[in-house]
């Protein structure tokens, strides 16, 4: 479909001690905790065919294993054009942020969020597992924007409810709606990330 950059928009809750609900978190790593997801198109002798003479399709075609490296699993040049939007906007954000991702659907216990904290995570989701790789394995450009919409189990006072995590998101869908906007207008054609090499010296 010629599509090659993807910008994805998150709620999550918050684990980080720093992180306040309505806060903006640009994320940089994740730590994946989900278990009945697929989360590779390369599938040895079960992949399957496509049309295309670039890379991923001369993968898929030729049956190819592939272990793509997620070093650095976020497109930095999308990531910075966010960061300079929410500067500019005056907006409360984190540069960084680590994102666990559970399988849900149900709430994480206060025991997991706790084990998950020790492990390092800033703030924990359901949604951006395996997107982020299935991206990085179409060599696409991939960033996601997350936004506390409450504390974890265990953190939070009270009860999780999907209510306060909806009434989060609709008090900050204006800002949302301009911080993309911005970034699709300011969004250069020409990359200077290295995210259409990530299939190279993968192939098995």
């Amino acid at each position: 479909m010629g599509v090659d950059r993807i910008l994805a928009v998150s709620a999550v809750g918050g684990i980080n001690k720093l992180f306040s609900p309505g806060d903006f978190v640009i994320i940089d790593s994740f730590l994946d905790f989900t278990k009945q997801r697929k989360s590779t198109f390369y599938e040895g002798k079960f992949s399957v065919q496509v049309e295309g003479e670039d890379k991923v399709a001369e993968l898929l075609n030729s049956k190819k294993v592939v272990h793509v490296d997620v070093s650095d699993p976020y497109c930095p040049q999308m990531r910075m054009l966010l960061m300079e939007i929410l500067q500019k906007k005056g907006l409360r954000y984190h540069s960084a942020g680590v994102y666990a991702c559970t399988e849900g659907p149900r709430f994480e216990t206060p025991a997991e969020i706790k084990a998950l904290e020790i492990l390092g995570a800033d703030v924990v989701g359901m949604t951006g597992y395996p997107e982020v790789v299935l991206a990085r394995e179409l060599t696409m450009c991939y960033a996601s924007i997350c936004v506390v919409a409450n504390p974890a189990a265990g953190i939070s006072a009270g009860r999780l409810t999907s209510d306060e995590v909806l009434e989060l998101m609709g008090k900050k869908e204006a800002q949302i709606k301009e911080i993309l906007l911005e970034f699709v207008r300011r969004l250069p054609e020409d990359k200077t990330c290295r995210c259409e090499e990530a299939l190279e010296g993968a192939e098995v």
